[in-house]
């Protein structure tokens, strides 16, 4: 019993950080529009789904609307605008993000990524500063 509840206790020391970290996140995008809220919550989804999913991609930052503006139909933002940066580089994505109503919380995220967005461009689309 006692090796159960140090499991415990050291599981609940583990993700406190983490929870912590959640809570800012949820309550710094509680006060964001919804418009905005929906495109934040969407950009965090994604990278922590490339972070996840292809190891090949290190995001620092991601931009739903850096190339293009995306479309919100109902509780659905889609675009092929988006940009992301990774080891120093920009990539386009295109992508559908569903949501929850209140926006804080991503249902389902599908991207694809694009090619890399030459450095020329980069200055264009606000790419230089972020």
């Amino acid at each position: 019993m006692k090796r159960i509840l140090l499991s415990v206790a050291l599981i609940a020391a583990m993700t406190a950080p983490a929870l912590a970290r959640q809570s800012k996140t949820d309550s710094g995008l509680a006060k964001l529009a919804p418009s905005d809220r929906f495109q934040q919550v969407c950009d965090i989804a994604l990278m922590e789904k490339l972070r996840h999913e292809n190891r090949s991609y290190k995001p620092d930052s991601v931009i739903a609307y850096a190339l293009g503006e995306p479309s919100i139909s109902g509780d659905t933002l889609q675009g092929d605008g988006g940009a992301f940066r990774s080891g120093g580089m920009w990539y386009r994505y295109s992508f559908t993000c569903a949501a929850t109503p209140d926006r804080m919380k991503v249902i389902s995220l599908e991207y694809k990524v694009e090619d890399t967005v030459p450095k020329s461009e980069w200055d264009a689309h606000g790419l230089s500063i972020h």
